[in-house]
């Protein structure tokens, strides 16, 4: 118990350091690396911070694949709004050391016609967007109940003739106890430099500016075409518990607190129901989120030829946006 009360308090005294670094001033670049992009997660509510074991840990916390056994590799994809999609795409592998894993998000949307003023209905050219994230993690279980990780990633986004990247860090732990199997897990995201945006356009645009006599002091617009966006760190906290364990039935009760630096706290619930660990139900409710509010989802897990196999769908409403949907495929060996 004094283990616990130790762990909380240090849980308590991070999110007090952080709350003063986050400014929560509504600006960030990189956004896509706060979408959900996987469907587990995303059916509890995004509450999936104490309670992820495996190779999802690459997205959700990932001090998580320290629990992971051989090699798992997991797919999922999202549609998201807009006519916008996420990939991601991770594989973990355990070593006596610990256990190694790679990831790669990615944003990706069908090219967009140019406009102008004189042709506002298009110019019958087109241009792409896209955002990208790759990192790499390691985990190890420093005692058995207790694990620590980080990632390593690099960010790249990139519009029309101009992009930006950077280097960012995501460090998490998970604490399991003996009470109902109660689990204590932090994850800090996306921590490390900012974007900024470069290339010809910029460049033309802001050589432009500077040609006709303005400054940085006396004209906004040449701040803004070279303005440097902050990464979108969130500090996540959260618990797991299991008020019912048995042969054939599980209940996971969850809750989560979300820090984010572009955003208020938020405080997140879910719950998951599992039966004969092989066929799942789950749901989440978000509470201080503009338009998302419920979440739901299943599973389906089996051995197929001694191939771990686990299929998972969620839904996300998103207020007048419609319904976000979440298809994964895991696998281990």
């Amino acid at each position: 118990m004094k283990s616990i009360i130790k762990f909380i308090l240090i849980s308590l005294l991070i999110i007090s350091l952080n709350g003063q670094g986050f400014t929560n001033v509504g600006s960030a670049g990189a956004n896509f690396l706060q979408i959900p992009a996987e469907p587990v997660g995303a059916a509890l509510g995004n509450s999936y911070v104490a309670h992820v074991k495996g190779v999802e840990g690459l997205y959700w916390n990932p001090s998580a694949i320290a629990f992971s056994e051989g090699t798992e590799v997991i797919l999922s994809t999202v549609d998201w709004i807009i006519d916008t999609r996420i990939s991601f795409a991770g594989v973990t592998h355990s070593f006596d050391f610990g256990t190694i894993g790679l990831s790669v998000t990615a944003l990706t949307m069908d090219d967009m016609e140019i406009t102008t003023e004189l042709n506002p209905n298009g110019t019958g050219q087109f241009f792409g967007a896209g955002s990208y994230a790759v990192g790499l993690s390691y985990a190890t279980r420093v005692i058995d109940r207790f694990s620590f990780g980080g990632t390593i990633k690099y960010v790249y986004e990139y519009i029309w003739e101009t992009n930006g990247s950077a280097i960012a860090f995501d460090f998490g732990s998970v604490y399991i106890t003996d009470f109902h199997n109660l689990r204590i897990g932090m994850r800090l995201a996306n921590f490390g430099g900012s974007v900024t945006f470069a290339g010809d356009p910029i460049d033309n645009k802001a050589a432009e500016i500077q040609n006709s006599g303005a400054t940085y002091v006396n004209d906004p617009r040449l701040e803004r075409v070279s303005k440097e966006y902050s990464l979108p760190q969130t500090f996540n906290v959260g618990i797991a518990i299991d008020p019912l364990s048995t042969k054939n039935h599980r209940l996971t009760l969850l809750a989560s607190a979300v820090d984010p630096s572009d955003n208020d706290t938020q405080i997140i619930f879910g719950t998951e129901y599992a039966f004969n660990d092989l066929v799942f139900l789950r749901g989440g409710y978000k509470s201080g989120y503009d338009e998302q509010d419920f979440s739901f989802g299943v599973g389906l897990k089996y051995d197929l030829a001694g191939i771990k196999t686990q299929f998972d769908y969620a839904y996300s409403a998103f207020g007048i946006l419609g319904g976000i949907n979440f298809i994964s495929l895991k696998v281990g060996i």
